[in-house]
């Protein structure tokens, strides 16, 4: 007995000292005066490699002609250093970001059209005034990162190069189970600013912007309501034109988007399911402008279950947007600011728009802190005669012939009937060595089908034999690694 005493006294007195020199978990405000800091630091590094992407070389929409290419590589970073201040009803948020492409990067992760290759510029840059309490009503003033439900038409694209935020007055009223926000961002200045000495009309153009209102009503974790109303103005310098139709679309008129989202998370369950629907006018598409009608909807449903070994998580998922046959009246879906990589496979090769998809997807926690992920996904268009758009919102490509403005003889064309785009494989490997420290690597394999053949051809992104004719490759692949530090 005295033996058992002593040596659990000794445990005891070997283990105090131990304890005494693990230092206190650092704390994420500092208190200066009456203010209180928050200071943030992230840095990201990822790599990437393509092997005939679908997206890459050939003949653009102009009919410009480039060489073909099989392997594309690019190593991006991004670094973010910001500071929070919060004094009672006063907060400001300040975040420089440097954003990089220290390689060549594929159309489908633009850091922001024109805007180039590197940048440097606040992330954000807003002043806030907030009431107390847990869910507090503010008013939110400056550049900021915004996401409306899960990020299907408003998002902060965290995964592209730089990320989103918006040049954005915003307002938020929390009242008992329902919260209410309006939304009014500059998403292209307008130009020329002002009137100079030679400049007697003003602006000449009005540039775009984005109004917005949501409602959500919390009736319980699992069942939650929202209701947005988007409209998106646009009078724009064209920077953004690659020559689709898409984003001819988007290049002058009025889009005003409604839609309605149910989703709940709770017990290990999680689901959404959102429908939008578009109308308006494209001023740019025909003379006199062309109107607008299109749709979307999609669903998700996922469970994790804790009592199995692994703690896998399981999931289904299918989504369609209306495309345009070039009839009249414009029928193809813009998800406006969607995030990309998270809805449609991580090859970033389907967006919600002219699609439609069915996925299914296994994920399981082999050890603390990694995660092993398998999603399989089957796509198509909507429309044949419509086009491919991609997550980034940059258009992949058309089955029908791409309007030539150069002298290089075009390739044999299909009829443009072929929607089936084919089947998806993704895997995704997570490990968190370190708290701060995330480690992520992942491939993808695209199965082309017919639809997806048939744009390659149109765009003579291919072989081409010996009697001119163009031949696709049977499969497109996609593999990547990142490395993300983040303090706190």
């Amino acid at each position: 007995m005295r033996f058992g005493l002593g040596v659990g006294l000794a445990l005891l007195l070997a283990a105090a000292p131990a304890a005494a020199q693990s230092p206190p978990p650092a704390p994420e405000k500092l208190n200066v005066g009456d203010w209180q800091l928050s200071p943030l630091l992230e840095v990201r590094v990822r790599g990437e490699y393509r092997r005939d992407a679908p997206d890459l070389g050939g003949l653009d929409f102009f009919g410009r002609q480039t060489s073909r290419v099989r392997d594309q590589w690019v190593v991006l970073e991004r670094s973010r250093l910001g500071l929070g201040a919060e004094r009672g009803a006063v907060r400001a948020q300040i975040t420089l970001q440097d954003a990089r492409a220290l390689g060549s990067p594929a159309p489908t992760a633009r850091f922001a059209g024109a805007r180039g290759l590197g940048r440097f510029e606040p992330y954000e840059a807003f002043a806030e005034m907030r009431s107390s309490g847990a869910r507090p009503h503010y008013l939110r003033l400056g550049r900021q990162a915004v996401v409306w439900g899960e990020g299907r038409l408003v998002g902060s694209a965290d995964f592209s190069p730089a990320g989103r935020s918006l040049d954005a007055a915003r307002g938020h009223l929390a009242l008992g189970d329902f919260d209410f926000e309006a939304l009014a961002a500059i998403l292209e200045v307008p130009g020329t600013l002002g009137s100079a000495f030679s400049d007697t009309a003003g602006a000449s153009t009005s540039g775009v912007q984005l109004y917005g209102l949501t409602a959500k009503w919390t009736i319980d974790p699992l069942l939650k309501i929202e209701a947005f109303g988007l409209a998106r103005v646009s009078r724009s310098n064209g920077a953004e034109l690659d020559g689709s139709r898409f984003a001819a679309s988007r290049l002058a008129g009025e889009r005003f988007t409604t839609a309605l989202r149910v989703s709940g998370d709770a017990k290990g369950w999680n689901y959404g399911a959102e429908g939008a629907y578009q109308f308006g006018a494209a001023s740019s598409i025909a003379i006199g402008g062309t109107e607008i009608s299109a749709w979307a909807a999609a669903a998700h449903v996922a469970k994790t279950v804790d009592q199995l070994v692994l703690t896998p998580t399981f999931r289904v998922a299918g989504s369609y947007a209306s495309g345009d046959d070039r009839k009249g009246v414009y029928k193809q879906f813009d998800p406006l600011l969607a995030d990309p990589q998270r809805f449609h496979g991580q090859m970033d090769l389907f967006g919600w728009s002219n699609m439609m998809d069915i996925a299914g997807r296994a994920e399981v926690v082999p050890w603390t802190d990694t995660s092993i992920a398998l999603e399989y996904r089957w796509a198509r268009l909507a429309q044949g005669r419509g086009e491919w758009i991609g997550s980034y919102l940059t258009a992949v490509g058309s089955a029908a012939r791409p309007p030539l403005v150069s002298t290089t003889p075009a390739p044999t064309r299909p009829t443009g009937n072929e929607t089936d785009l084919g089947h998806e494989l993704d895997i995704v490997l997570r490990y968190r060595p370190w708290l701060p420290l995330e480690l992520r690597a992942g491939w993808s394999g695209l199965l082309l089908g017919d639809g997806a053949k048939a744009t390659m051809v149109a765009h003579a992104r291919g072989s081409t034999l010996p009697n001119t004719a163009i031949s696709p490759a049977n499969i497109a692949q996609y593999a990547y690694l990142q490395a993300t530090l983040t303090v706190p």
